[in-house]
């Protein structure tokens, strides 16, 4: 059955504006595009806080369709919502309402135009006049439903954490610092001095006969070995996303953490007697607070000889040379990464703490806040 004009086109483009956010979360979003307040506000976590989201959205698009008498109430509560939680964002002048990711950057004043907007349209619209057999009819949004919850829940898998690598330190060679690899049983050390018949400035003796070469017998038929096939080890499996729980680690051994499954060592590690600071080289904060580390280390050079300074960098997939704001950076310090994920790591940078002798994490600090007071 037809339905007024005016009301049906305020439906439309309300639902196809929702529904449009709802499928860039389901496919290329991230729980760190939400709100801090509605994060903080959640009973869940962040992870199932965007899950629950998502379906939230989905629900309230398949009920406007199927019931759009009963839907546009909940899409007016929607935009009702954004709004609330757009304005304090607003005012503390956020450069990004994160509801489209950080790959575009709107506005919060500019998304609270678009969304009060669409809600004035709808209550304009009174769409409360639409025909009882507007939509698809209640049936037809138990498909709607089941897809909604289904979704989200598909798509985005609780993730797991890889299998943590822990470093093994070997002996150090006290002539430059460097630690050698240990020497397995039955080995040979290869710094250890040989008395070698060929060692520099010795001269074999000159009536000794070098022996006669060895003739190696070929076997009459031609045996043709079976290839060997070379099996590369495989990468660890990584989640699209994380929410690393700091509020955890305390207490903990180090490796005994969730950061330290994705920590790439290759180029330093985490050891005992170290100060590890976790940044994002996008991040202002992030910024100030190692540019105030390298000052304090021009005016005490010694003061990472005793505690070693560890620098964990998160790697994001929009990093480039252009956007990196951290290059000033203490000279002494062991660098480890996190390799990049497709939607992030959940946690708030920079993030500091002190892993003791007996590599125990102690003195988490959330920067940030510290910076704010």
């Amino acid at each position: 059955m037809s339905r007024p004009a005016l009301p049906g086109f305020a439906l439309s483009a309300s639902v196809l504006w929702l529904l449009t956010g709802a499928l860039y979360k389901l496919f290329d979003g991230s729980p760190n595009d939400l709100p801090p307040s509605l994060v903080e506000r959640s009973p869940f976590d962040m992870f199932d806080t965007f899950r629950y989201a998502i379906l939230i959205e989905l629900s309230v698009v398949g009920l406007v369709l199927t019931v759009p008498r009963l839907g546009w109430v909940l899409l007016a509560g929607t935009f009702a919502t954004f709004l609330a939680i757009l304005v304090p964002l607003a005012m503390e002048g956020a450069d990004s309402c994160g509801c489209f990711g950080s790959t575009l950057t709107i506005k919060p004043w500019m998304m609270m135009l678009v969304d009060g907007a669409l809600l004035l349209l709808l209550l304009f619209s009174k769409p409360w006049r639409l025909p009882k057999e507007s939509g698809l009819g209640f049936a037809a949004f138990v498909p709607f439903l089941v897809l909604a919850i289904a979704a989200p829940m598909a798509k985005l898998e609780r993730p797991k954490l890889p299998t943590v690598v822990k470093p093994v330190a070997g002996p150090t060679d006290v002539t430059n610092g460097q630690e050698q690899p240990p020497v397995a049983d039955g080995a040979t050390d290869p710094t250890a001095e040989v008395d070698h018949p060929n060692a520099a400035g010795t001269e074999p003796p000159a009536d000794v006969a070098e022996p006669p070469p060895v003739e190696v017998m070929q076997p009459d038929t031609d045996v043709t070995q079976p290839p060997v096939e070379v099996v590369e080890p495989a990468e660890p499996e990584l989640p699209e996303f994380y929410e690393l729980r700091w509020q955890e680690w305390d207490g903990k051994d180090f490796y005994e953490t969730d950061i330290a499954s994705f920590a790439d060592q290759t180029q330093g590690a985490v050891l005992p007697k170290s100060h590890v600071i976790v940044y994002r080289q996008t991040c202002e904060v992030c910024q100030q607070h190692l540019e105030q580390l390298w000052e304090e280390e021009q005016n005490n050079p010694e003061k990472w000889f005793e505690t070693s300074l560890v620098l964990i960098r998160i790697v994001e997939n929009d990093d480039t040379p252009e956007n990196n704001l951290c290059i000033t950076l203490p000279g002494n310090h062991q660098m480890v990464t996190l390799p990049a994920l497709k939607r992030g790591y959940g946690i708030t940078t920079p993030m500091s703490f002190d892993v003791n002798e007996n590599n125990v994490v102690e003195n988490i600090v959330d920067v940030r806040e510290l910076m704010d007071h």
